[in-house]
């Protein structure tokens, strides 16, 4: 997400904001099919086997990519956001039977240990209400050789667009998932019809 609804303060300076029914289907509206989905799920290299967990999915537009990628493996999104889950649902016909929604955050993963092969989160980081409890979550639930994929809009230059703090640029980025220990951290950018995604790659630690 890279909106800015109501906005409080928390640790990273980057603002959390609530989200609530009626913010939530302004969203769905305005930002549910962005392209920042698409670039992401075509460039991060699924295989049908893989089991992806879409951290703060939102709409379920990525996850929905996914699913359709991943048919022998699963896809779970998670959004602390209830009318979010409550939208991807209804958004998502029967067809997708290895794809499930759940309310959950990034600070308490709603999944087991080792379960997921790869985990992905899309213009959300910021929206982690704490990104270093978060990044130990990411590393509990994926798999030993997991991939961490974090990707945010190529907004402001070399920035996201998300104001001042340590999840401001791409070098930030990297920088937190060095001191969190990931390892094989690259980042790459895409762009499409105008627009662009930084995309930040990293292995379990």
């Amino acid at each position: 997400m890279f909106v800015k609804p109501t906005q409080g303060h928390d640790d990273h300076g980057a603002g959390q904001f609530t989200w609530d029914d009626k913010t939530a289907e302004w969203y769905a509206a305005e930002y549910g099919d962005h392209i920042s989905n698409d670039l992401t799920i075509v460039n991060i290299g699924l295989a049908p086997d893989d089991l992806l967990l879409d951290i703060g999915c939102g709409t379920g537009t990525a996850a929905r990519l996914a699913a359709e990628i991943c048919t022998a493996g699963k896809v779970i999104g998670i959004d602390p956001t209830a009318a979010m889950i409550r939208i991807a649902w209804e958004e998502t016909d029967e067809n997708y039977t290895n794809l499930k929604f759940m309310v959950g955050c990034a600070e308490k993963i709603p999944l087991a240990d080792q379960s997921v092969t790869i985990a992905t989160t899309i213009n959300s980081l910021h929206h982690w209400e704490d990104y270093k409890k978060g990044l130990v979550e990411v590393v509990r639930v994926l798999r030993p050789d997991g991939s961490f994929i974090i990707v945010n809009d190529i907004v402001d230059g070399d920035t996201f667009g998300h104001g001042y703090g340590p999840l401001e640029k791409p070098v930030h980025i990297i920088s937190i998932l060095e001191q969190a220990e990931f390892i094989d951290i690259s980042l790459e950018k895409y762009n499409k019809e105008g627009a662009g995604i930084y995309l930040i790659r990293s292995k379990k630690p």
